[in-house]
C-alpha cells in the first residue's frame, strides 16, 4: 500500500513540475520555431497550441473551469477571429495575468505599445519577426522563471 502511495505522489509531483504552455499563433512556422527554442532551453514543458483568438479563449475558459491554467501563454497579437490584445485585456480584467506569465509577440512595437502591454499584464514583449537571438532569449527567460518556481517549491 505504501509503495502505491509513493508512486502516486511521485507522479503528482512530476506533473506539478512540468510546466504548461499555451502557444497562440496563427503561423505554423512561428509555432514550430518557438517550440524548438523552448526545447533547446532544456525545459520540460507540455505545450498546447491555438491557431486563432477564439480557440485560445475557448481553451483558457475550459482550463479556468478545471482550475488548471497554463503557467505561460505565448500570445501573438495579430490573430484571426479575436486579437491577442482582446485576449490579454480579458485576462487582465479577470485578474488572470497574476496567475500566468504572458509573453506577447507583436509585429509593431513602440515604447508606448510596450508600456501598454506591460500595464495589461504582459511579462515580456518580443517584436516579430522573432529572430534566432530573440527566440533563444525567450527560451532562457522561460527557463529562468521555471527554475525560480522549482526553487520556491523546494523551500
Amino acid at each position: 500500500m505504501k509503495a502505491v502511495w509513493a508512486v502516486t505522489l511521485a507522479f503528482k509531483m512530476a506533473a506539478l513540475l512540468k510546466h504548461r504552455v499555451l502557444l497562440v499563433d496563427d503561423s505554423k512556422e512561428d509555432r514550430f520555431l518557438i517550440k524548438q527554442s523552448l526545447l533547446n532551453a532544456g525545459l520540460d514543458l507540455a505545450v498546447e497550441e491555438a491557431t486563432d483568438g477564439e480557440e485560445a479563449e475557448t481553451y483558457l475558459s475550459a482550463k479556468l473551469q478545471s482550475g488548471v491554467l497554463p503557467d505561460f501563454v505565448i500570445l501573438d497579437l495579430m490573430l484571426p477571429k479575436r486579437s491577442g490584445l482582446e485576449i490579454l485585456t480579458n485576462l487582465s480584467r479577470n485578474g488572470l495575468t497574476n496567475r500566468m506569465r504572458i509573453i506577447v509577440l507583436t509585429s509593431v512595437l513602440t515604447e508606448d505599445e510596450n508600456a501598454r502591454l506591460r500595464d495589461l499584464g504582459a511579462w515580456q514583449v518580443f517584436e516579430k519577426p522573432v529572430d534566432l537571438d530573440a527566440l533563444l532569449e525567450l527560451g532562457k527567460s522561460v527557463k529562468t522563471l521555471t527554475q525560480n518556481r522549482i526553487n520556491v517549491l523546494e523551500r
